[in-house]
């Protein structure tokens, strides 16, 4: 039976106001804002940059989340309606308002972030619909509430859907037990050198390629920064190992959302059925194109613009 969407995604939405300071903040002084865009509303969160980008690529990404009574006046619906992201996966609770975040930068890079819940607080979390999973080929798991992503994980095991999982090192939202059941579960794991670590002393290995005879993965990502990304895929003969650089960009702006379009160039090559190799160079051209704007899903090329970015990834 064709599936009506690609990927299903879980995670938190955020409706994000970015704020530029000159000097680090202190308790008791008054700081000044630097940029006069300060507040315009910047659409992100983990699974749903992932969505937004899928869907402009040209394949169907259901995103899962709860939005608040003030989505349309914020404009939020006007944009997931102008990328072409299906909507059937969004319930609206009028009483509350839509998740805010406020990342505050100072001069060094340093930041601070606000979020204000709202509609996806864990106390209005519930049970999934049905027709959302059996209507999807793949999983993608991203950052919400425990309760939430109980409920899609047992979702995935019923109708045995393939999972990808981002970890995006959030232990509030990823418990040691809860995480571990996700890590056996999942086909493809996204980590970063950080994460890596962890995971390697929860299991207590040595070598993250054990996590292969645990559960059911079949590739593992590390992304290294500046120093690109490495892939670790189960194979007929044995463990393959691939190792891709960073793309040349013109300019560097914000990278917020680089590890979420890291994801989507990958899923991109993915449902393409592309090599790994391939997959790897694709999340590394996405991610370039991404941190050359402010905003998560600000610069989103073409497919084919993307795959002749890819092709000159090394």
């Amino acid at each position: 039976m064709d599936k009506q969407y690609d990927l299903i995604t879980s995670g938190y939405v955020s409706m994000d106001h970015l704020i530029q300071v000159s000097s680090p903040i202190s308790i008791g002084y008054t700081s000044l804002i630097e940029n006069q865009d300060n507040t315009k509303i910047y659409y992100g969160g983990c699974g749903l940059n992932i969505a937004v980008a899928v869907n402009q690529l040209g394949f169907k990404a259901l995103p899962v989340l709860r939005v608040g009574g003030d989505w349309i006046d914020n404009g939020f619906k006007s944009f997931l309606e102008s990328r072409g992201v299906p909507l059937e996966g969004i319930q609206v609770l009028e009483q509350e308002s839509t998740s805010t975040s406020y990342l505050i930068q100072d001069s060094k890079q340093q930041h601070i972030t606000l979020y204000y819940p709202g509609a996806m607080d864990k106390k209005y979390a519930i049970p999934l619909e049905d027709s959302l999973f059996q209507n999807s080929r793949t999983a993608v798991m991203t950052v919400a509430s425990k309760k939430d992503n109980q409920y899609f994980l047992e979702q995935c095991k019923k109708y045995n859907l393939p999972i990808v999982f981002g970890m995006k090192d959030d232990f509030d939202a990823f418990p040691v037990d809860f995480l571990k059941e996700i890590l056996c579960e999942s086909q493809i794991i996204f980590l970063n050198e950080q994460e890596k670590e962890i995971i390697e002393k929860f299991f207590g290995c040595s070598s993250l390629e054990k996590l292969f005879n645990i559960g059911k993965v079949k590739i593992i990502i590390v992304t290294l920064g500046e120093k690109g990304s490495v892939c670790y895929e189960k194979t007929e003969n044995g463990i393959q190992k691939y190792h891709v650089g960073v793309g040349k960009i013109d300019r560097f702006v914000d990278a917020t959302g680089a590890g979420d379009a890291y994801m989507a160039g990958f899923l991109y090559g993915y449902l393409k059925t592309y090599s790994t190799e391939n997959c790897l160079k694709l999340g590394t051209a996405l991610s370039s194109f991404v941190i050359q704007e402010k905003g998560c899903c600000m610069k989103i090329p073409s497919s084919q613009e993307l795959e002749k970015k890819g092709r000159k990834i090394q």
